[in-house]
């Protein structure tokens, strides 16, 4: 299991060239489970909403465990993944980098990320705030789907079929990145650095998407 979590929830100082308002509050945060099994087709991740670690309980220095009838289905989203893909958090969003331009429909299985492809960077947002704003819920007669649900994950490394229906806003940059020599994939909160590594190099590259209005995809 990996788990992937913002700086300030890990633990690390936020960088200095950050405005206040842009570090990650504990009230809009998420962390993502990266379940990795074999075979690497029933690996998935979960991605969880911080409010569950807000309550007095665990405020106290006693071990608490919470079991997964008590925060799974209420906080808990489910995707199928593939090792390939990487994963990167900052406050409520999930950086992704997924082998095709468009979201993949509820419960859909992807293939893995090729060696000598490309790659999209999706960026999913859990903020209840901002999918309330957005108000756009998923259509799929809809050209754009800006709000999405999880649905179900049929196969995966859990015994029963896991079903999520919390909303995200999905985006996602429009140009694509080359797969080969990728090592790291880093999201802040308006930029994403990706480091690569070539034949008697390293490659650092900075893109910053700029989101048009709510809703909107992620330009390059």
């Amino acid at each position: 299991m990996i788990v992937h979590a913002s700086p300030s929830f890990s633990g690390t100082a936020p960088h200095a060239d950050l405005m206040p308002g842009c570090v990650p509050s504990l009230e809009s945060q998420i962390i993502v489970l990266e379940l990795i099994s074999r075979p690497r087709t029933l690996s998935i991740i979960l991605v969880i909403d911080t409010v569950i670690f807000s309550g007095t309980a665990l405020q106290s220095e006693i071990h608490v465990k919470i079991p997964w009838s008590n925060w799974g289905p209420q906080y808990t989203c489910c995707f199928p993944h593939d090792p390939s893909y990487q994963i990167s958090v900052f406050g409520s969003k999930m950086a992704y980098t997924l082998p095709r331009d468009h979201s993949p429909e509820p419960g859909q299985r992807l293939e893995k990320l090729s060696t000598a492809g490309h790659f999209y960077i999706h960026i999913w947002d859990f903020n209840k705030r901002a999918i309330t704003r957005s108000g756009n819920f998923y259509n799929p007669d809809s050209p754009n789907l800006l709000v999405r649900k999880p649905g179900g994950v049929v196969q995966s490394c859990f015994d029963e079929e896991i079903i999520s229906n919390h909303p995200y806003t999905a985006t996602v940059c429009r140009a694509p990145f080359l797969t080969h020599g990728l090592r790291e994939l880093f999201l802040e909160q308006d930029r994403l650095i990706l480091t690569s590594v070539q034949p008697g190099t390293v490659d650092i590259q900075v893109v910053s998407p700029v989101q048009m209005d709510v809703g909107s995809d992620f330009t390059h």
